[in-house]
């Protein structure tokens, strides 16, 4: 007895259903990641009591060129994205504490950098600190970071690395594996390499910490240390991050709760 053709392609429709596993968590994940495709970090944007005094530190104490931001504001370039300043007249809050805690550069060679800048005359919230062993490193010199208090109030890290480029941006997250999980949804945000081979996060690190790329910039994103809660941005050195994308009313119809 002949199978009609509609029954027999029906059949075979099924057996390649029942044949093929039904997707991962992550294969869903996967599919529509990014929500809002294409977003990239354009800049990050401080409160200042003086503009050009800013524009001046910056140019002076990390790697940075003075551009005008759309042909017309006084702001300062670093490789891909912009540091964007609006004036107020009162000192703003500092970013320690925040949910945005600090940004930071790189530094080939740490030991010169923290000569150059005790030269400069900057002022230290963190002297240098050698961690590379501790992280896994194979000698002391693997990883070093130190930080400095900018003109505002912002704080500034400045770590090893293999060039002197703008390098990251710290958040403060009461869940920041969830934070970076929704960056890396919403944006497009990938995970970061580890900062060198046989990198360990720093003990009990490990699931308080996640780091992800963004342009010219590590994002990262761990729990606060020691505050009592995690203060706005908003009116702070540090106000906010900026996100340019290629259809504004659709990021913002994708981003509403």
């Amino acid at each position: 007895m002949k199978t009609p053709a509609g029954l027999a392609i029906a059949a075979l429709m099924l057996g390649a259903c029942a044949a093929a596993p039904p997707p991962s968590d992550q294969d869903q994940i996967e599919a529509w990641r990014p929500i809002i495709k294409g977003a990239q970090l354009h800049h990050v944007h401080l409160n200042v009591t003086d503009r050009k005094a800013a524009i001046a530190y910056y140019l002076k104490h990390v790697d940075a060129r003075a551009e005008k931001f759309a042909g017309a504001e006084d702001a300062v370039w670093v490789q891909r994205s912009w540091l964007l300043f609006t004036e107020v007249k009162e000192r703003p809050a500092p970013s320690a504490g925040t949910a945005i805690n600090h940004m930071g550069w790189g530094a080939p060679n740490a030991q010169a950098e923290f000569a150059r800048q005790k030269a400069l005359g900057a002022t230290f919230d963190t002297e240098i600190k050698d961690i590379g062993v501790g992280l896994g490193g194979p000698s002391a010199k693997d990883f070093s970071f130190m930080y400095i208090i900018g003109p505002n109030g912002e704080i500034i890290e400045l770590n090893t690395d293999e060039d002197d480029n703008f390098g990251h941006i710290h958040f403060y997250s009461r869940q920041p594996q969830t934070a970076s999980a929704w960056w890396g949804n919403m944006f497009g945000l990938t995970e970061s390499n580890p900062v060198f081979p046989g990198y360990a996060a720093p003990f009990g690190m490990a699931d308080r910490m996640s780091r992800r790329h963004f342009g010219n910039a590590n994002t990262i994103f761990s729990t606060e240390r020691g505050e009592a809660e995690i203060k706005p941005t908003t009116g702070t050195v540090i106000d906010h991050v900026g996100i340019s994308v290629p259809n504004l009313d659709a990021a913002l119809a994708a981003i509403k709760p």
